[in-house]
């Protein structure tokens, strides 16, 4: 009986011995990761510190930019402002620029308007004169009419003849009716119906829709002093012989 206790006990010694044995291994390995666990704390301890430091810079940066923004902002309003005046200035001078402008234009083309009408006398003046010659040489006389009232440039005037002679650059159905008009004036001023109607061009040859025009009229239309002259000549004689 005594061997069966010391052969128990030496059992539950070895077990023991075992189980006391896997304790340590245990305890071991928790030492080791205890130690591994402790470098990562340290490492995040220190990553923990450089952020806190990091932030503590960052809000000091965002800090001292608040205060340069709020030093900043009145010196932006008074920019602000002062882009506005000026912004309103150029509009102002934009606008008085382009009236100028106009004006300016507009004073030019009325110099070019009035250059050009005296321009248009003179010739108109030169023509006539022309005419004048050549009607004097068949014995007819040239009389300049003033536009206002009779709203032709002259009456050529033999013993019967009457004709109204309007004055043109190219002629147009303005011309033919004004002179159609001139007719009736003259009629009414002087008491005199005129019997002949010429429109007198200078810039080119009529053009073929300007004579049909002025063939339904009865208006003698020519860029030549010389033609119109022997014409009115020849209206003259069968004129007197009526």
């Amino acid at each position: 009986m005594s061997e069966n206790v010391n052969s128990g006990l030496v059992r539950l010694v070895e077990e023991n011995a075992k189980a006391i044995a896997g304790l340590e291994r245990a305890v071991a390995e928790l030492r080791k990761s205890i130690a591994g666990l402790r470098l990562i704390v340290e490492e995040n301890s220190r990553a923990i510190a450089e952020l806190k430091e990091r932030s503590e810079e960052n809000l000091k940066a965002i800090a001292e930019l608040r205060k340069s923004i709020a030093e900043l902002r009145p010196i932006v309003e008074e920019n602000s402002k002062a882009i506005a005046k000026l912004k309103e200035r150029s509009e102002e001078n934009l606008r008085a620029t382009i009236e100028l402008r106009a004006s300016l234009e507009a004073e030019r083309e009325l110099r070019r308007g009035e250059v050009g009408r005296l321009e248009g006398r003179i010739v108109e003046v030169e023509l006539l004169m022309s005419l004048r010659d050549w009607c004097s040489a068949h014995g007819l006389h040239v009389e300049r009419l003033p536009r206002d009232p009779y709203r032709a440039d002259a009456v050529v005037e033999g013993e019967a003849l009457v004709a109204l002679v309007e004055v043109a650059k190219t002629g147009s159905e303005a011309d033919v009716r004004q002179l159609v008009e001139a007719a009736r004036i003259y009629e009414t001023l002087r008491g005199d119906k005129p019997n002949a109607l010429v429109l007198y061009i200078y810039a080119e040859k009529p053009p073929e829709e300007l004579v049909r025009e002025c063939s339904k009229h009865g208006i003698i239309v020519d860029n030549s002093p010389k033609r119109i002259a022997r014409r009115l000549a020849e209206l003259e004689e069968e004129l007197r012989a009526t």
